[in-house]
């Protein structure tokens, strides 16, 4: 199950507890907000039926849940927050989880400087992050937190005024440019909602969560990240595949940036275990020095970088074929 967690302030949290729904702001009109409207999509696309949702409150600095998603996501500007509008939307249910006092924010700084938890991301390299989403056993950290402050609590949330069902539309929204997705972020969004929907175990296998966007120390964020769990302990991970993301042409310097993440990723979360990780690539096409450093590095380092070519057409869908 996935968790996702939306910033918020005080003002619109109530709304989203009465009417059972969060949202992302509308982008600010600049030159590139057609490639920001992809990247909100993006992140929203991640979100599917059931999917846990905290939400992290600004003013207060303190994290309330839990939620599930009461369908899937779509977008509609019909006005129903005060402050402006957020037509990336996703309807919000009441979960077996429900806890009177919430998580404040030093507490959760606790838990990132011990190590539990590290894909807490309040603020992204390139500014605010309205939403994150944050990996299966750090949820369940947070939820021993949660426990431990609300250890008798028979407290029962409700949706008063229950927003009207809607139908996803995520997909019907992304920009293209002569049926090919426009922007880099286009790409994402296709990617993220196969992800969510496991329309690509075929390709990676059978992986127990997954992760967009996630933060890095080196000022970065990873595109994607797949978790494999041990299917008798959940939340044991044996292993991960770092995914790296590109429109066009994947060419040395995207090579560089994922090696780059796959080293960081070595030393910082398995402790230098080489069989823990693994390293693909997603483009629609590799310049030839890529695809020769590839080659090269397997035979003589045997270590492997899956090549992936998508290809996406109404009729078939977003797929994906290996070239290596």
């Amino acid at each position: 199950m996935s968790v996702h967690i939306f910033q918020i302030n005080e003002e619109n949290f109530q709304i989203s507890t009465t009417k059972g729904i969060v949202g992302l702001p509308e982008p600010k009109e600049s030159r590139s907000a057609n490639n920001i409207f992809d990247g909100l999509l993006s992140r929203l696309a991640v979100i599917k039926e059931n999917d846990y949702i905290l939400m992290y409150v600004t003013g207060k600095q303190e994290l309330r849940g839990v939620w599930q998603a009461d369908g899937e996501p779509f977008f509609e500007d019909t006005p129903i927050w005060q402050d402006r509008i957020y037509p990336f939307r996703c309807k919000i249910k009441c979960s077996e989880y429900s806890f009177l006092v919430p998580l404040k924010l030093n507490d959760i700084n606790d838990l990132i400087s011990s190590g539990k938890i590290w894909t807490w991301a309040l603020q992204r390299a390139s500014g605010s992050n309205s939403m994150f989403s944050i990996s299966n056993n750090e949820f369940h950290i947070l939820l021993e937190e949660f426990m431990k402050l609300n250890p008798f609590s028979l407290h029962r949330q409700r949706i008063p005024e229950p927003y009207p069902f809607r139908k996803n539309n995520i997909i019907d929204k992304i920009h293209f440019d002569n049926q090919k997705p426009k922007y880099e972020y286009s790409v994402m969004t296709l990617l993220n909602n196969a992800f969510a929907h496991n329309k690509l175990t075929e390709v990676f296998g059978n992986y127990s969560d997954y992760l967009s966007y996630v933060p890095t120390s080196l000022g970065k964020e990873m595109d994607i990240i797949l978790m494999f769990g041990n299917k008798d302990h959940d939340s044991k991970v044996l292993s991960y595949d770092l995914i790296e993301v590109k429109r066009d042409v994947f060419d040395e310097k995207a090579l560089k940036q994922l090696i780059g993440y796959e080293t960081w990723f070595l030393h910082k979360k398995v402790m230098g275990d080489s069989k823990m990780l693994r390293t693909s690539a997603i483009a629609k096409n590799y310049s030839e020095e890529v695809i020769q450093y590839v080659n090269q590095r397997s035979i003589i380092e045997s270590k492997t970088i899956k090549l992936l070519q998508y290809d996406y057409s109404i009729e078939n869908g977003f797929r994906l074929s290996q070239i290596n």
